[in-house]
């Protein structure tokens, strides 16, 4: 056997323990219930789907795709070979096997692999609430009863010290109690508060002068945070490698995390020198599709944390078969979120049951009404938010849904 016929062989095997656990907890019950219909609908504040799938037992789970409204339902209900035509009438407990399906038709088509993903949270969801468990006890967990979260803000410009000072007292003021920041490049790029867009830069090469000016802005937030703050430096995927580098070193001095998405997202050998030039932890992950996608960045060492999204990797399952990857290289995962209530519950239970889990982004309090969409109160003390206890993924307010839809949309597909 040669080595791509190895990979391929590991790659079709199917998950670990924790999806031979899931499967005993569910066999007494399996093929009980059908699949009914696929659904979505898209807020005012957000562009991605919220994916509702029904079964005939009036049993619904939820989840969120990265889709928006049109591309959910163009690859569910219409095309050549719409999801909904493999869905309907099979059993939801039958996780590993719709992932496979749906997994299978992707043909690097990130549309559709977002899709399907926000399908396997919703099917999750529905499997906790038939087994009456939460989530993350069906992934195996938990490992934590806390999960890290953190926060996305920065100062207008990152040269103007008083401003910095301002903005650095909010942060400490904030109730949330955020202990780790992430900022962008943008506000200390060329020392403007003027740069308001990372599309402004110049792209994608940085001169020795301009990544002086990207460690000088770092310096000064943190100077003004102090040192009981981390702080991450956020990249779009838009620099070239001696410019990847170049920041990497400007930005060591203020001690970051990590550095995040430097470079175009999918694998190529600058990830590896860049890796190995950088005196900062490499972080990528985002915009990667499934976990095909994150093999070559483990095979040739090439990052630090990895990153993915549920709403775009293959939703829990997907994310679980990275994690299973990782492990065996010992690379822990962080989660990019910046949807709504469904990918924030739905990250938190993979993180509670996730060993190597480090921490969560989320998109609380940025004006999406991601904190308004449950049913409970999101909570968050001293940056941490409780893992939920309760059947499935989540409970959502539909009262708050229906008042905050879109005009165009229908309510869960009503005529």
């Amino acid at each position: 056997m040669n080595r791509r016929q190895f990979v391929k062989a590991a790659l079709a095997l199917p998950a670990g323990a924790w999806m031979s656990r899931y499967n005993l907890l569910a066999h007494p019950v399996r093929n009980q219930i059908k699949i009914t219909d696929i659904k979505n609908i898209v807020l005012k504040n957000q562009w991605k789907s919220l994916v509702k799938v029904e079964t005939d037992a009036g049993i619904s789970g939820y989840g969120e795709s990265g889709a928006a409204g049109e591309i959910f339902r163009g690859w569910v209900h219409h095309g050549n070979r719409p999801i909904i035509d493999k869905l309907r009438g099979e059993d939801p407990l039958a996780i590993e096997r719709h992932y496979h399906e749906m997994s299978n038709q992707v043909h690097n088509l990130m549309a559709q692999g977002s899709v399907f993903s926000g399908i396997d949270m919703a099917l999750w969801d529905i499997a906790g609430k038939v087994l009456n468990r939460p989530v993350f006890e069906l992934l195996g967990g938990p490992f934590r009863e806390k999960v890290k979260l953190y926060h996305d803000s920065q100062p207008s410009d990152m040269h103007d010290i008083p401003l910095i000072r301002d903005w650095a007292d909010g942060i400490k003021a904030n109730p949330r109690g955020w202990s780790t920041i992430k900022l962008s490049f943008n506000h200390a790029y060329l020392g403007g508060g003027n740069q308001n867009s990372y599309s402004s830069l110049p792209l994608p090469y940085v001169t020795p002068r301009e990544c002086g000016m990207i460690g000088a802005g770092f310096d000064n937030v943190r100077e003004a945070l102090g040192d009981d703050y981390d702080i991450i430096a956020h990249a779009h995927g838009e620099f070239d490698l001696p410019s990847s580098i170049g920041i990497a070193k400007a930005v060591e001095s203020s001690g970051v995390l990590w550095l995040e998405d430097p470079l175009p997202p999918t694998y190529s050998d600058s990830w590896k020198t860049l890796k190995q030039q950088s005196p900062v932890a490499i972080m990528n992950g985002e915009k990667v599709e499934m976990p095909k996608g994150f093999l070559p960045f483990l095979e040739n060492q090439a990052l630090d944390i990895l990153h993915p999204d549920l709403a775009w990797c293959g939703g829990i399952t997907g994310a679980r078969k990275i994690a299973d990857m990782a492990s065996l290289y010992r690379i822990p995962i962080a989660l990019h979120n910046l949807g709504g209530y469904p990918l924030l519950m739905a990250s938190v239970h993979y993180a509670a049951a996730t060993a190597d889990f480090v921490m969560l982004e989320n998109a609380i309090d940025k004006g999406q009404g991601t904190e308004l969409m449950g049913k409970e109160p999101v909570v968050v003390t001293d940056s941490y938010i409780d893992v939920p206890k309760t059947p499935g993924l989540m409970q959502l307010d539909q009262d708050y849904l229906k008042e905050n839809i879109r005009p165009e949309e229908t309510w869960w597909g009503d005529e």
